[in-house]
């Protein structure tokens, strides 16, 4: 299957300066996903990170945006101010910055409020006032407990993998990360029919994840057999995510 490649641009100097600037500014190692961000098990909704992909080309913008306001935004309440959409755009590498890549963040924003993603406060003659609301989608404040969370590695920012990797490889990320738990690679994780359906992605696009992350040496997938000595022994796809190599 061919690899497709992102709907960026080469960064500019000024991109690569703005998102270095947004990396020291957060003092993050790490940035945390609550679960029901990737995944919904009682099947019952196709959960936020889904639904940004939907609908074409507007997930990519969408998707590394939210991500990097997730990043920026550390301390309550969690909240980025005077970030015009043509600088979001430079530092994605979205083309025509100015014009059609601020256009494209300026929707992405839009979207994101209509999901209860964010919240916008829109001032006249000034950019808006973003708030983060609850990975959830709920609407609530930005926040959650609870004792598992998935970790993206602040490596995806700092060794460029958000300009190199298209929106889907990024889902799955998560999602191969959300997997992996507490197993070793020795023993990774394979789902069932049921457990993949709780993510919300179509079978495509699962293929499509899987052909960019291995072409990148971020996956590796293996034909395991599942059962005992004396049951039916069964063939299934085990997944592990190499996050150490985002770096």
């Amino acid at each position: 299957m061919a690899v497709s490649t992102p709907s960026t641009n080469a960064p500019t100097p000024e991109g690569r300066r703005l998102l270095k600037r947004a990396i020291e500014r957060s003092q993050r190692r790490q940035v945390q996903f609550p679960p029901e961000f990737l995944r919904d098990d009682s099947l019952s909704s196709v959960p936020p990170l889904a639904q940004m992909l939907q609908g074409g080309r507007g997930g990519e913008v969408r998707l590394k945006l939210y991500l990097t306001m997730t990043m920026l935004a550390v301390g309550a309440p969690h909240d980025i101010k005077n970030v015009p959409a043509r600088r979001w755009a430079e530092m994605l590498a979205l083309p025509d910055p100015v014009g059609n890549g601020a256009r494209r963040v300026a929707d992405a924003h839009s979207w994101l409020e209509e999901a209860a993603l964010i919240k916008l406060d829109r001032r006249p003659g000034v950019p808006p006032h973003v708030t983060l609301r609850s990975p959830s989608g709920n609407g609530k404040p930005y926040g959650w407990r609870g004792r598992w969370w998935i970790n993206m590695p602040i490596g995806f920012w700092e060794n460029e993998w958000v300009y190199r990797l298209p929106a889907i490889a990024v889902a799955f990320l998560l999602v191969f990360r959300d997997m992996r738990s507490n197993r070793v690679e020795a023993n990774p994780p394979w789902l069932t029919s049921h457990q993949k359906e709780r993510y919300g992605f179509s079978e495509d696009s699962w293929t499509r994840a899987r052909a960019e992350l291995e072409a990148h040496s971020l996956l590796t997938v293996r034909r395991t057999p599942q059962g005992r000595d004396f049951d039916f022994t069964r063939l299934r796809n085990t997944y592990w995510v190499h996050t150490d190599k985002l770096g």
